[in-house]
């Protein structure tokens, strides 16, 4: 039986070369972060959510 041995991001990071790369990448990053709204949630929305994690804890 053959096992995958992978370099994870280790062989992502020879893409970054370039500081403007870098750079670019980390702006692309905090723009997506901030452009995706948050949603509001009320008390039991936030119950539920606390009640559906513990139950998968379980």
């Amino acid at each position: 039986m053959s096992t995958i041995r992978d370099r994870g991001l280790v062989k992502w990071q020879a893409a970054l070369i370039m500081p403007e790369h870098k750079a670019l990448n980390k702006k692309i990053n905090e723009v997506d972060y901030f452009l995706n709204k948050k949603p509001i949630l009320d008390e039991y929305q936030v119950e539920e959510f606390e009640n559906n994690i513990h139950y998968a804890m379980e």
